[in-house]
C-alpha cells in the first residue's frame, strides 16, 4: 500500500514538473517570437515577401501611415485576386511596421446615402483616381458595376493617391491584373517614401539653349510637383554654377549650341555628384518643317557642341534619324477633296517609332511602348569604369538614316521592303552608372585652377564619385503636344490616335532612379508567374472537380470513421 502511494505521489510530481516545463516552454517561445520576427514564404517567386528597402522603411516609420483602399463590392475572380493581394501586402507591411501601419477597405458603392456616395466618388476622381467599369458574366446574365481599384495613403496630414490597376495597351485582362499585382509593393512603398521624406527632391530644367517651352513641359512639371518634387528652372547664362543642392537636372531638347562656359557648369555639377537626364536630338528633323515644305525636308546634323562631353562619359548620340516599319505612330495626310473639304487618311509614319524595353531593368519593366519622334540612335563607347544599360530600343525591322539626308512623304506611296530595314534593336536611350571623368581634365590653365580652388562651389573636380546619368536620343519623348488654346495635352498622348503611351511613366522612372538611392524602384523587378486555367476545360469538368475536392474528402473521413468504429467494436466486444 505504501509503495502504491509513493508511486502515485511520484507520478503526480512528474506530471506537475512536465506541466511546468510545458508552460515555461510556451512562455519562452512567445517571448522569443516577440523579440525575433520570422516568416516563411514558400512560393517560387517569393510573392508574399517584401524587399529589404521596403522592410527598412516601414520599420523606421516615425508616425502612423493610414491606407484606405476603395476596392470593394461583388468582384470577379481577377479583381478579387487584386484585392486579396493588396490585403496580403498591407498585412506584410503591418508585420514589419507594427502599429505605425493602419489600413481599411471601403466599398464606395455600398454607401447607402446617395449624396455621400457621390461626394466620395467625386473626391476620388478629382484626385486623378479613375474608376473601372467592371463587367461580370455568367451563363444566365451579364452584370456591370463601377469599381474603384484605388487607394489613398496618408501620413502626417499629407496624402498620396495610388492607382492599383495598371493601364496597359496590348495586354490581356489577365496579364494587366497580374502586372498590377506585381506593381503593388512599388506603388505603396513609393507613396510612403514620398510622404515621409524630410525634404522634397529637387529637379531643375535647364534653360538658355533653346530647350522646350514651359507649355511643352507643363504636364511633366505638374506631375512631378504632385509627387512631392521641388521643380525649378536654371538659366545657365544667368548662373555661375549649378547648385549641388539640386538632385537632378533635365536637359530637354536643346536647339542651340552650348558654349564652353555652360558646358563647364554642367560638367562640374556632374563631378560634384549631380545627376543628369539628357534628351538631345541628333538631327534637326521637325514635323512642322515637313508641313511647311510640302512634305519634304533636308535634315542635317544637330550641332550642340556636346559630343566631346557625352563621348567622355561613355556614349555618342549619332547624327541620324530612326525608321521602324514594325511599330510606329500614324499621321494624317490629305488624299483628295470632297467639295471644299479635304479628305484625309492615316498612314504609318516610320519616323515616329514606338520604342520598347526588352530587359528587366526597373526603369522600363512592364511599361507600354514609348512614343518617339525623329529619334536618333546612341552608341556606347569606351570608358570601362562606366556601366551601360540600354533602356529603350526599336524593334527588329528598323534602320538608321544618316544625316545629311532628305525625308519626305513620298515613302508612303509604296509598301516598305523589309530587306531594307535590317538593323534590329537600335538603342535610343542608355543609362550610364559609374565614376565619370571630367571632360576638362588636363585642359585648364594652372591660373584658373588656382583661382577656382579658393571658392568652394567652384573648386575643380576631375573625377566624380559613383553617379548616374541617362542619355536619350530624342528630345520629344518629354514634350507634351499643345492644343490650339495653348494648353498642353498629357505627356504621352498622341492626338491623332487618341492613345496615351508610356512617355510619362518612363520619364518619371528615369528621374526617380537617378535621384533615389533607397532601392525602392528595384521592387518593380518582382516577378509573379501567371498560371492560367483552361476556362473551357474548367467549365466542362466543373462537377468532376467539385466532387473530387468536396465530396471525396468527406467520403474518406466517413469511411475511416466506419472502419475505426468497426475495429473498436470487434476489439472490445471480445
Amino acid at each position: 500500500m505504501v509503495k502504491k502511494l509513493k508511486k502515485s505521489s511520484l507520478n503526480r510530481r512528474d506530471s506537475a514538473i512536465r506541466l511546468v516545463l510545458m508552460v515555461a516552454i510556451i512562455l519562452l517561445v512567445n517571448v522569443v517570437s516577440r523579440l525575433y520576427y520570422l516568416r516563411f514564404d514558400l512560393t517560387a517567386e517569393k510573392r508574399y515577401s517584401i524587399s529589404s528597402p521596403t522592410k527598412n522603411m516601414v520599420k523606421n516609420l516615425k508616425d502612423v501611415v493610414t491606407v484606405k483602399v476603395y476596392l470593394g463590392g461583388d468582384l470577379n475572380a481577377g479583381f478579387t485576386r487584386l484585392k486579396e493581394s493588396t490585403k496580403n501586402l498591407l498585412a506584410e507591411f503591418r508585420a514589419y511596421g507594427g502599429k505605425n501601419i493602419e489600413y481599411e477597405f471601403i466599398d464606395p458603392m455600398a454607401i447607402e446615402n446617395l449624396d455621400e456616395r457621390k461626394a466620395v466618388m467625386s473626391d476620388l476622381m478629382q484626385r486623378g483616381l479613375a474608376p473601372t467599369n467592371l463587367t461580370t458574366k455568367s451563363k444566365t446574365e451579364s452584370k456591370q458595376q463601377l469599381v474603384f481599384p484605388v487607394a489613398l495613403v496618408t501620413y502626417a496630414g499629407r496624402e498620396m493617391p495610388v492607382q492599383l490597376l495598371e493601364n496597359q495597351m496590348g495586354y490581356s485582362p489577365q496579364e494587366i491584373l497580374n502586372n498590377s499585382v506585381i506593381s503593388l509593393e512599388y506603388k505603396f512603398a513609393n507613396a510612403i517614401k514620398k510622404l515621409i521624406q524630410y525634404r522634397a527632391p529637387r529637379v531643375a530644367f535647364i534653360k538658355g539653349n533653346g530647350e522646350l517651352s514651359s507649355v511643352e513641359l507643363a504636364d511633366i512639371e505638374a506631375t512631378l510637383k504632385g509627387l512631392q518634387y521641388q521643380v525649378s528652372e536654371v538659366v545657365l547664362q544667368n548662373s555661375y554654377h549649378i547648385s549641388s543642392e539640386i538632385d537632378a537636372i533635365v536637359i530637354a531638347k536643346p536647339r542651340l549650341a552650348f558654349d564652353e562656359k555652360d558646358k563647364f557648369k554642367i560638367d562640374q555639377y556632374i563631378m560634384h555628384g549631380g545627376k543628369v537626364l539628357w534628351l538631345v536630338d541628333g538631327t534637326n528633323a521637325e514635323m512642322d518643317s515637313l508641313k511647311v515644305n510640302r512634305g519634304i525636308q533636308s535634315i542635317n546634323s544637330n550641332d550642340l557642341n556636346l559630343d566631346d562631353m557625352l563621348f567622355k562619359y561613355g556614349v555618342r548620340v549619332n547624327n541620324d534619324v530612326v525608321q521602324d516599319i514594325n511599330l510606329n505612330n500614324p499621321i494624317p495626310l490629305v488624299v483628295g477633296q470632297m467639295g471644299n473639304a479635304p479628305q484625309t487618311q492615316m498612314f504609318p509614319w516610320y519616323y515616329f517609332p514606338l520604342l520598347v524595353s526588352e530587359n528587366s531593368h526597373p526603369i522600363g519593366k512592364n511599361l507600354d511602348p514609348v512614343a518617339a519622334f525623329f529619334a536618333s540612335t546612341i552608341d556606347t563607347v569606351g570608358n570601362d569604369g562606366v556601366r551601360k544599360t540600354i533602356l529603350l530600343r526599336t524593334t527588329d525591322n528598323a534602320k538608321a538614316q544618316l544625316a545629311p539626308t532628305r525625308i519626305h512623304f513620298g515613302i508612303l506611296q509604296s509598301k516598305p521592303n523589309p530587306a531594307y530595314y535590317n538593323q534590329p534593336k537600335l538603342p535610343v536611350a542608355v543609362l550610364l552608372e559609374g565614376e565619370f571623368e571630367s571632360v576638362y581634365k588636363n585642359r585648364l590653365s594652372p591660373e584658373f585652377l588656382a583661382a577656382s580652388d579658393t571658392i568652394e562651389n567652384l573648386k575643380f573636380v576631375d573625377k566624380s564619385k559613383p553617379s548616374k546619368m541617362i542619355v536619350i536620343g530624342d528630345g520629344d519623348i518629354i514634350r507634351s503636344e499643345v492644343r490650339n488654346d495653348s494648353s498642353a495635352y498629357p505627356l504621352g498622348y498622341y492626338m491623332y490616335t487618341k492613345q496615351t503611351f508610356a512617355n510619362k511613366d518612363f520619364i518619371l522612372n528615369c528621374i526617380e532612379y537617378l535621384i533615389d538611392d533607397s532601392g525602392i524602384l528595384e521592387t518593380r523587378n518582382k516577378e509573379v508567374k501567371l498560371r492560367l486555367l483552361n476556362s473551357v476545360k474548367v467549365e466542362d469538368e466543373k462537377l468532376k472537380w467539385q466532387l473530387i475536392n468536396i465530396a471525396l474528402p468527406i467520403s474518406i473521413i466517413i469511411l475511416l470513421g466506419v472502419v475505426f468504429g468497426f475495429y473498436r467494436r470487434k476489439k472490445y466486444a471480445s
